[in-house]
């Protein structure tokens, strides 16, 4: 049954003594708009997101000692991003139970990445303000554990790799255009090596868009 709380509280094997805190993490700004209140988990999304980032910083260098400071932050970058936790919150299912507009819904938010991830990071804030750090660190490192080979795959670190090894450069990326209105916008990014195009992509985001056109150029090397 979508937004029963107490069932989420199971799935997360975590018992809260403020069962508020979770409901408010499962709240999206839309819902909140339309109920008239100004409980959401924006405030929550930004300190999960830089809890996250210590614990994950704390896991890998602890994991990889031989590792250097550019590797760490790739393998933290890809663990943190939106599409690695979007993945962390479908095994979850979130989804299921967060609180979204009518619009929201009709538009699929119970499975964009966006939301998903910025769920993700509302929880991690729920158990961080119920339990404290500890009990934090201890529901994420559950999930970190599981990912017992850490590879960077996204393509952009790929892209950069391959231009380093063969132009001793690194590839630049440039905007090219912006559509759409601020909420939904669309950006165009092309990606450049010594000025020539190797590739173009679109996202809702112009860290989505580099990756699309990251992405493209590797095609294009093939």
């Amino acid at each position: 049954m979508k937004n029963d709380i107490e069932k989420l509280e199971k799935t997360l094997d975590i018992k809260f003594e403020n069962i508020n805190l979770l409901k408010q993490a499962m709240t999206h700004k839309s819902y909140a708009a339309e109920a008239g209140t100004n409980e959401n988990n924006e405030r929550m999304e930004f300190l999960g997101d830089s809890i996250l980032s210590v614990i994950v910083a704390d896991f890998l260098f602890q994991k990889y000692p031989d590792e250097d400071e550019g590797r760490l932050s790739q393998l933290k970058s890809q663990i943190v991003s939106r599409h690695g936790l979007s993945i962390w919150a479908k095994k979850l299912k979130l989804g299921n139970y967060m609180y979204i507009s009518k619009g929201e819904e009709t538009n699929g938010g119970r499975k964009r990445d966006s939301l998903l991830s910025n769920a993700f990071e509302a929880v991690v804030a729920a158990v961080y303000l119920d339990a404290g750090f500890f009990a934090a660190k201890k529901f994420i490192f559950n999930y970190l554990i599981l990912q017992r080979r850490m590879v960077v795959t996204d393509a952009k670190s790929k892209l950069q790799e391959r231009i380093q090894s063969v132009h001793r450069t690194l590839p630049e990326y440039k905007v090219l255009s912006e559509s759409g209105p601020d909420h939904e916008k669309i950006f165009e990014v092309g990606v450049f090596v010594k000025k020539e195009p190797l590739g173009k992509g679109k996202g809702h985001s112009k860290k989505e868009a580099e990756q699309a056109a990251a992405k493209n150029a590797l095609k294009s090397l093939k």
